[in-house]
């Protein structure tokens, strides 16, 4: 099992300095995280995960056909 490390609490802002530095940081912390979701969501999907899903899908329908029948 991992050990997380003990933080340190946070001061309190002294002045709106602080605080602007922050929402900058803050701001600058989301532009990276929406372009790096951007990226992922830019990926193709891999040929393994989409026959997989085929698989799923093929199997699913099966399974709904079969219970088809024996309700009829």
């Amino acid at each position: 099992m991992t050990t997380l490390p003990c933080r340190t609490p946070v001061p309190p802002l002294a002045d709106s300095a602080d605080r602007s530095a922050l929402r900058t940081i803050d701001q600058q912390i989301g532009q990276e995280l929406r372009a790096l979701y951007n990226e992922v969501l830019a990926e193709p999907i891999p040929d393994r995960l989409l026959a997989l899903i085929d698989q799923l899908d093929s199997s699913n329908s099966q399974s709904a056909e079969s219970e088809t029948e024996t309700i009829s």
